[in-house]
C-alpha cells in the first residue's frame, strides 16, 4: 500500500466521509511537509462542524498553527471563518487559523485569520453609518455657508441684467 493510500484510509477513518475534503487535506497536508517543511505536521477532523484539517509548526519553537483546506469555488462568510474558529481553536494554537485556498491545479494560497482583532459590523449598519456621515458633512457645509445663503435669501439673490429677458 503506497502512502496516499495509507494518509487518505486514515482521514477517512477518523470520520470524514467526503473524497473531496480528503483530497484537499491530503495536499495540504503533503504541502505542509514537503514544501513548506513544517514540523510536528498532523491531520485532524472535527465532526461537528465536518472539516478536516493540519496543524503544523512553522519551526521548531513556534506554537502549532491550524491549516484548513479550502476549495476556491466554496463561498466563505465571516460567520463560517468564525464556526471554524469557535471549533478548531485552542488555548495551545491560539485564535489564529489559516485558510488554504486551493485551486484547481493544486495552486495554493494561504490567508491567516485572527479572532478578535477587529469586530466587523453588520452590513446594514455600514450604510446607516455612511448615510450618518455624509448627513453631519452635508450639514457642516450648510453651517460655514449659513449667513451666505440667508442674505442671499433675504435679498432675493444676485440678477444679472443679461440673464432677464423682458416679457410683454
Amino acid at each position: 500500500m503506497d502512502i496516499e493510500t495509507k494518509i487518505k484510509q486514515d482521514m477517512k477513518a477518523l470520520g470524514c466521509k467526503s473524497d473531496m475534503k480528503i483530497a484537499l487535506a491530503y495536499y495540504l497536508y503533503m504541502y505542509l511537509v514537503d514544501e513548506k517543511i513544517m514540523y510536528d505536521t498532523e491531520y485532524c477532523y472535527n465532526k461537528d462542524i465536518d472539516t478536516l484539517y493540519v496543524v503544523a509548526r512553522p519551526n521548531k519553537q513556534e506554537k502549532p498553527n491550524i491549516y484548513v483546506p479550502i476549495p476556491t469555488q466554496d463561498m466563505l462568510s465571516i460567520d463560517f471563518i468564525n464556526q471554524i474558529q469557535e471549533n478548531l481553536c485552542t488555548v495551545e494554537t491560539g485564535p489564529t487559523v489559516n485558510l488554504a485556498f486551493i485551486e484547481g491545479d493544486f495552486t495554493t494560497v494561504i490567508y491567516t485569520f485572527t479572532k478578535g482583532l477587529v469586530n466587523r459590523e453588520p452590513t446594514g449598519t455600514i450604510g446607516i453609518q455612511r448615510a450618518k456621515y455624509y448627513r453631519s458633512f452635508i450639514d457642516n457645509e450648510l453651517q460655514k455657508c449659513r449667513n451666505e445663503i440667508l442674505n442671499a435669501a433675504l435679498d432675493g439673490g444676485v440678477v444679472d441684467d443679461d440673464d432677464c429677458e423682458v416679457l410683454e
